[in-house]
């Protein structure tokens, strides 16, 4: 008996190995749907290699010697490592395990808090599915793990375990080094504050233990952010690219979500039952979680990327003014004396071990190249993506000169043709600044003067997509087509 418990799975674990599974089964689309991975994995192994985080680029000739601001360096060093043990699909792994991770965390967080079963998996799935729309192996992952955990600690801040405001700094430390979206850290901070002091608005608001301990956390959370090596430049940058509406508006992450998509359909219902349940529940809803919902609601109406943040933060909050309301206005109902039967025998077993096995058994399948997804891709960058052909021929055909490339592809180049080569641009934005992207939009657009900016940067190469109309008027222009496959075209000046 002892060892069938142990071995039958509780519904929770069951769910994480889902969540699991699902995000390392499609690894192919993670790894082809966005063009930053492959720079992430360089800079993580050349700061390894080197031991040196490069506070200047040295990546594009347009821009060696500006500040790169690093801020994700300890996230890509992470990443490289990962990389290094099991190739991409180690990436892979490593995205399935922190989104695993993320959420195994708030599921605790939302039983704790509505003491129900089966709300916490509903809840916790509809989370799963609203991030689903910006789940990708990069550095921002790792802003959705220290979300929640910033939260729960400012969580225990508020219920008295007013000692526990010390772990915030500590976590900032970390957090700066990883990825820029730190800055919700001291956002969401100061949304507790507020709400708190909206809870007792008096003056011995200003005197308390707890508003002490909180401003003593928020304020050492803000020097440590200095903590970095871009130290307090890091803010500059940060608030340079999320002040930058030219930027914005050319990267789709940041533009609104089309909420006819059936992708985002779980956020509009995880909202709906919000505003449902705070407009139902006998309970006072705290100022602090109606602004912490608002707040989030409002970035992920005007930013796809910030879907997935606003599912962290609302479906502890949402699943907890659910429960309230429907335990009090439905006491006698036969759905919680049937939960208790599910959950009384929930209790009884145990399971984690197959959480551990199905872990084990993806990295070994990764570690042999054995493909889990239903294309049966296996996890490479898809030449149908990235110009893998092309890089390939080039590395035998090495070209001289300055090149212009592709926005998106400039990462893969650098991967596989860094220091040989330097690019003309990548995804890093934030590097170039709204006048170098100009004058990418200028070429790419074939507007006005296009052909001035090849003569400034004097390139005497492309590599474009086929069907780009940059070919047609290189072409025109006597430019010789070099190489060409169903992907990539490669030009030369005459």
């Amino acid at each position: 008996m002892k060892l069938i418990r142990f071995l039958m799975p509780r519904m929770e674990y069951i769910l994480f190995a889902a969540i699991f599974w699902g995000i390392a089964a499609t690894g192919p689309i993670l790894l082809n749907s966005d063009g930053d991975l492959p720079r992430h994995l360089l800079v993580g192994k050349l700061i390894r290699t080197t031991k040196t985080v490069n506070l200047n680029d040295i990546f594009s000739y347009r821009t060696t010697g500006y500040p790169s601001f690093p801020h994700e360096w300890l996230s890509q060093v992470i990443l490289s490592i990962f990389n290094d043990l099991l190739g991409l699909g180690g990436v892979v792994l490593f995205a399935a395990l922190i989104v695993m991770l993320v959420w195994a965390i708030i599921y605790y967080d939302v039983l704790q808090r509505s003491n129900s079963l089966m709300i916490s998996i509903v809840f916790t799935g509809l989370g799963v599915g609203t991030s689903l729309i910006h789940i990708l192996p990069r550095p921002h992952l790792f802003s959705y793990l220290f979300t929640v955990l910033w939260i729960l600690v400012l969580e225990k801040i508020y219920k008295d375990k007013l000692q526990s405001w010390w772990l915030l700094p500590i976590l900032m430390l970390v957090w700066v080094n990883l990825h820029g979206m730190f800055v919700l850290g001291i956002v969401i901070g100061g949304i507790y504050l507020v709400g708190d002091f909206f809870e007792t608005p008096s003056k011995t608001w200003f005197t308390s233990t707890r508003t002490k301990s909180m401003l003593a956390g928020g304020v050492l959370s803000i020097l440590a952010s200095f903590l970095s090596p871009s130290g307090i430049g890091i803010w500059g940058a940060i608030a340079s690219l999320s002040g930058n509406a030219y930027i914005k508006s050319r990267i789709p992450e940041y533009q609104s979500a089309n909420f006819q998509m059936a992708e985002t359909w779980p956020f509009i219902l995880i909202l709906l039952l919000t505003i449902m349940s705070f407009s139902r529940s006998n309970n006072k809803v705290t100022w602090r979680h109606v602004f912490l919902v608002t707040a989030f609601a409002g970035v992920a109406l005007y930013s796809s990327r910030m879907l997935p943040f606003f599912a962290i933060v609302a479906v502890p909050i949402a699943a907890q003014s659910i429960s309230e309301w429907l335990k009090k206005d439905y006491p006698s109902s036969r759905l919680w004396s049937t939960e208790s039967n599910i959950n009384a025998i929930n209790q009884t077993s145990n399971g984690l071990v197959w959480v551990l096995i199905v872990v084990i058994a993806v990295g070994t399948l990764f570690r042999f190249n054995i493909p889990i997804d239903a294309g049966n891709k296996g996890n490479t960058f898809d030449p149908k993506f990235f110009p893998v052909d092309a890089v390939t021929w080039l590395k035998s055909n090495p070209q001289s000169g300055h090149v212009f490339n592709e926005f998106d592809w400039g990462g893969y180049m650098l991967l596989k043709l860094w220091p040989q080569y330097q690019i003309f641009m990548d995804g890093h934005t934030h590097i170039y600044g709204e006048k170098l992207t100009r004058e990418y939009e200028q070429v790419i657009t074939l507007s006005s003067g296009w052909e001035s900016i090849f003569d400034k940067y004097q390139i005497t190469w492309a590599i474009v997509r086929v069907q780009s109309p940059v070919v047609k008027a290189l072409e025109d222009k006597g430019w010789k087509i070099l190489y060409q496959d169903t992907t990539a075209i490669i030009l030369s000046k005459p």
